[in-house]
């Protein structure tokens, strides 16, 4: 009887407290004809042009929701195209990024043994950072400041530099006494190097301390690589090294996902198709993924700026665009028949930056909370060695300061859902510092490519 009664009174309501969703995305594309994407269902419908105009309309006024059939409602309901509540997913979404941000269980460290490199890249923004070298002292606090989170289970670290595999030595003394932390287990282990150094007696080493992943980055063909990441101070060629030390350590580590990245700008981009069919096709069955990233362009710290976030006086010409980023995506896909992945995900967002148990500990036992402030003294938060935090503004405005959950154009973003809000550093210094990086992903920027892009997929 109750039960009868509750589901006469939801049909009762059902038409009269829908609204349509504000993540829908109405679109009509050249190919396909008009599409809605909604993206909390990551529902994807294609609409004949009549019911293509009802609903923009009812996207202008929802109460035009109880012309609609029962069948349509409900087909649009499924797809949380119609909705009783828009907010909900939001206070959702928020709450798992707050979840995130005050997890207790996990503790993130970013250590960087040295802020040295045995490298010279052009693009380098640690270029003009003092050589320093960890020593056992330092190491020593951090065994201590990782002791003192009693609450933690897990332990999540990256090595970071700096070249990190310059101070060997000190991974090889700290992961020697974390594995003496019986309340603590390693869980997620990952380094960013060049792999230059990435001798045989390291490999070796890492079978000890697996590796869950090591990042490698070779930009593009040979020639391009070695006119781009050359040894210092001689800018002698590096790239012959790089594959030979990886070949070393994929046999030796098969368990090691090695990711390798391109960083690409309008010098390079068109040598990454070539080498990513050369090291696919060499590494091929094994645990490799080779993949492109974009330099950014840190010149955009300067307030001089054109509309794509670019600094007039910067890398402008050479540094992509969010919309030059998905036509080289659409480009590898279409011409090269990449399997590139448009599907869009949800995502919580937020970074290290934004949990308070995350830092990365420079050489002298310094923390920050990103990775790009390492070695600039004005962005140190606190030191193991001091066990204290210095710098309480900047660690409230990197945790409880500004970000996609009170930007007002982050929460009225139809694609809301699957956008992580961008880098919290770019919006850091936009906020603080007048400056105006970019935050939008090639995605977000340009969904309309992106969607269709997708679609394509779904048909195929």
């Amino acid at each position: 009887m109750f039960q009868l009664l509750s589901f006469y009174n939801i049909g009762f309501i059902k038409k009269k407290n829908m609204v349509f969703s504000k993540y829908n995305f109405l679109f009509e594309s050249s190919k396909y004809g008009c599409l809605l994407y909604n993206s909390v269902s990551n529902a994807f419908i294609r609409l004949d042009r009549n019911s293509f105009e009802e609903l923009k309309k009812i996207e202008q006024d929802s109460t035009l929701i109880n012309k609609l059939s029962d069948s349509s409602l409900k087909k649009l309901k499924e797809a949380k195209v119609i909705v009783t509540d828009d907010n909900q997913f939001f206070y959702n979404k928020r709450m798992n990024f707050y979840f995130n941000t005050f997890d207790a269980v996990n503790l993130g460290l970013a250590i960087a043994p040295t802020t040295h490199c045995n490298f010279s890249c052009s693009y380098c923004y640690e270029g003009s950072r003092k050589p320093i070298y960890m020593t056992p002292e330092v190491e020593k606090e951090i065994i201590k400041f990782i002791k003192r989170y009693e609450r933690v289970k897990n332990l999540n670290l990256t090595w970071y530099g700096g070249e990190p595999l310059m101070g060997f030595e000190s991974i090889k003394r700290l992961l020697f006494d974390i594995k003496e932390i019986s309340d603590i287990k390693l869980c997620h282990h990952t380094m960013t190097s060049n792999g230059y150094l990435l001798t045989r007696e390291k490999s070796l080493f890492f079978r000890d301390y697996p590796l869950t992943c090591i990042q490698i980055t070779i930009d593009g063909n040979k020639q391009a690589h070695d006119n781009r990441r050359t040894l210092a101070p001689n800018r002698m060629p590096t790239y012959d090294v790089i594959v030979e030390n990886i070949e070393q350590f994929i046999d030796l580590n098969p368990d090691t996902r090695v990711a390798i990245r391109a960083n690409l700008d309008h010098s390079n981009s068109e040598t990454f198709i070539e080498i990513f069919k050369e090291l696919s096709d060499r590494w091929k069955g094994r645990n490799v993924i080779v993949y492109p990233a974009f330099v950014k362009d840190f010149q955009s710290l300067n307030r001089e700026t054109n509309k794509d976030n670019f600094a007039a006086n910067g890398c402008r010409d050479i540094c992509f665009t969010t919309s030059e980023k998905m036509q080289f995506f659409e480009k590898l896909h279409k011409k090269y028949g990449l399997e590139v992945n448009f599907r869009p995900e949800y995502t919580v967002g937020g970074c290290g930056a934004t949990i308070v148990n995350y830092f990365v500990i420079g050489p002298k036992g310094e923390l920050y909370k990103c990775w790009n402030d390492i070695g600039d003294e004005n962005f140190i938060v606190g030191n193991v060695v001091e066990n204290k935090i210095t710098n309480y503004e900047l660690l409230s405005r990197y945790i409880g300061g500004p970000n996609m959950m009170d930007d007002p154009k982050c929460c009225e973003c139809k694609l809301f859902p699957i956008c992580d809000g961008g880098c919290a550093w770019n919006r850091h210094k936009n906020i603080f510092n007048g400056a105006s990086m970019q935050l939008c992903s090639s995605r977000i920027s340009n969904p309309e490519k992106a969607f269709e892009l997708y679609y394509e997929q779904l048909i195929k």
